[in-house]
Order: structure tokens, then sequence, then C-alpha cells
């Protein structure tokens, strides 16, 4: 031990009762409480009784002594009668084993700060951690759903410059193809309206004023793709006709069904083999409205059908795709209150489903009067 001049001792004995208030309890090898002193009263330690046992009367000691060999014991903010946190050291003496208590009010209030920042911390980063998600799903979202279009618009022009057309005819064709493969220039502008997208993606409208009709975002993808499908020598058909004088309208927002819907019809293009055929419906369900796709593919490998609802999920001839399209269309519809998946069919292939409900159905479960 360092040897320190009396006035510097007598120094820090003074700043040690001053903040810490120490009590003290001494007990002998029976657990019976034989003397104290210190500020006691302070941590409501009143109305000892020597001879006694000590856990009796204080019950945070209780089952402590005596000590079972002389390292001792430090047990940090404990909270005494009185309500105020000491800081317990438990140790032997020739007097007997000793309790003594110093006063931890003030680095109980510290570690309660550093706590409560902590938590702060941890909220803001769990914020941060979601909008990083947030706009990583939307960023590769945007990647993904370029391949659609750009597959329609390039299909289309495929099949026409087979066709016998003008030599003027043919140079527009050839306009359309530079600038079909100028697309993905616009990705920089895309990203520029990243933000504006973002909000658009918590909105939704169970309004059935404002709903989109699952009917006829299905008719705009079957007509979008229909080049490109023709070129794979892949059939599509929408079956059966669905009853116009049904009403098929969901929750959700027009640009996403348009989006999940495609995302599936691409899907079953790319895992169809030449003269297949992909057949997409949607059925009436009293309260929801069931949208499948079926095609007549491979089907799904047994080591991704657990995953394939989730991020970068990719068989093992991934096609180029980054595997978030089924990703997407996941967290879309369950925004939206509905549910997605898939099931093989028994004569071969796979079917990719999804089921939303009718607005009014959203509204009376949320219990908003129309």
């Amino acid at each position: 031990m360092v040897e320190l001049p009396g006035a510097i001792r007598e120094f820090l004995n003074n700043l040690a009762f001053t903040h810490t208030q120490p009590a003290y309890l001494f007990v002998d090898r029976d657990a019976n409480l034989t003397s104290w002193g210190g500020s006691t009263e302070a941590y409501g330690l009143a109305n000892l009784r020597a001879g006694e046992p000590v856990g009796e009367q204080v019950y945070f000691l209780e089952g402590l002594f005596p000590l079972d060999d002389d390292d001792g014991l430090s047990l940090p903010f404990i909270h005494t009668p009185s309500g105020r946190p000491v800081d317990l050291y438990l140790f032997a003496t020739p007097e007997g084993d000793c309790a003594l208590l110093l006063d931890a009010t003030i680095p109980e209030q510290q570690q309660r700060l550093m706590q409560q920042k902590g938590n702060e911390l941890q909220l803001s980063y769990q914020r941060l951690v979601k909008e990083i998600q947030k706009r990583d799903i939307l960023l590769h979202c945007i990647v993904h759903d370029l391949a659609g279009p750009l597959m329609g618009i390039k299909g289309g022009f495929d099949l026409l410059a087979s066709e016998a057309i003008s030599d003027s005819g043919r140079k527009f064709l050839e306009i359309g193809l530079r600038q079909a493969n100028k697309q993905e220039a616009l990705i920089r502008e895309i990203l520029q309206a990243f933000s504006a997208e973002l909000a658009s993606l918590e909105a939704f409208s169970s309004d059935p004023e404002k709903a989109p009709n699952a009917v006829a975002a299905m008719r705009e993808v079957i007509e979008s793709l229909s080049p490109a499908f023709t070129l794979n020598q892949v059939n599509l058909r929408l079956d059966p006709d669905p009853d116009a004088t049904k009403d098929w309208k969901v929750v959700g927002e027009k640009s996403r069904l348009d989006r999940v819907v495609s995302n599936l019809v691409e899907n079953a293009l790319r895992h169809s083999p030449a003269q297949a055929t992909v057949t997409a419906g949607c059925y009436d369900e009293g309260d929801q409205v069931l949208v499948a796709v079926d095609d007549e593919g491979p089907g799904i490998p047994p080591e991704i059908a657990p995953h394939l609802f989730q991020k970068f999920a990719q068989g093992k001839k991934g096609r180029g795709k980054i595997g978030l399209g089924l990703y997407f269309c996941r967290i879309t519809v369950e925004h939206w209150g509905g549910e997605i998946g898939h099931q093989p069919r028994e004569q071969g292939g796979t079917r990719f489903w999804f089921r939303l409900p009718r607005p009014q159905t959203a509204q009376n479960a949320a219990g908003v009067n129309p």
C-alpha cells in the first residue's frame, strides 16, 4: 500500500465521509449482529438488536453471513429500506465479518443517465437501421423493376425487327432500340426522386373510391408483358375470365399492385420452358380477393422454398436477378393486411398467390365508418 502523508489521508477520509456516508455492521460466526455504527439510520436501519440474526433485521444481508472465505464480496447499487442505494462490501476483520455500506446515489444517477442515453442511442440506431432498410429495399426494387419494362420493350422491338417493314419504319425501330438501351440512364433520375418514393411506400388506401382494381391490374400486366412471352414462346392467359359485374377492388395502391402482379408474372415467365402456359387469375373469396399465377415450370427447389420471399433469395440459377422481386411482393402485400405464398401444382409447376382484403372489409376491421 502506498504511504500517504497524514494530511492527505485525513482529507481523503473527510471526503469519503462527506460523499459516501459510510455505515457498518459487525457479525459473528453465527451470523448474529454484534455492533454497528456510522450512518445506519440514513439507510433506514433502525431498531437494530445485538445478538440476533442480522438477516432477520436487514433483509438484503440474509444468507450472506458467515463469509465463506477471506476474499470478501462487493455488491453495487443495493436498495436499502430508506430507498437510498448503497454499494455493499462484505469482508472479514479481527472483530468479525463486516458489512460496509457506502452511499451510491450519485453513481446510480450517473448509471441511469448512461442507461437512458444508451436506450436513446439504441432507439436512434433502430430507426436508422429501418430507414436504411427501406432505402435499400426501394433502391434494389428500382433496379429489379427496370428489367421488367425493358423485357417487354425489347421483346416487342425484337418481334417487330423480324417483320417486313419499310426503311423508314426500320429507322424508327432502330431509334426505339437505342432509347431502350438508354433505359439504364434513367436510374439516376429515379434515384433523385428517391425521397418521394420512400414516402409513398408507406401510403395505401382502403377507401373504396381510391382502391385499385385487381382485375384491371392483371389485364394491364398481361398486355404489357405479352410481347416478352411471345418472344420466349410461352403462352400467357387470363383464366377464368373475371365476372365484370363484380367489384374487384382491393386495399392497396395502384402502381405497387401493378408491380406485385408484374413481378409474379415475370417470375413465371423466367421459369417456364418454351410452349408452356402461364395462367393468371383473380378469384372472389367474399371479403378477400385471391390473385394467382400458375406456371408449368420445374417447381421450387426444396433448399430455397422456405426462404423464397426473403431478401436476395435465389435458386442456383438466378438468371441475373438480384432476388428482390418476391421480397418486395411480400412486404407490400403484408403491409396492406394481406398474405402471400406459393404451392406446388398437382399437374406440375407452381402457383404463386396473394390475398388482399376488400376496401370495405378493411374499413370495418379498423372501425371506420364509410
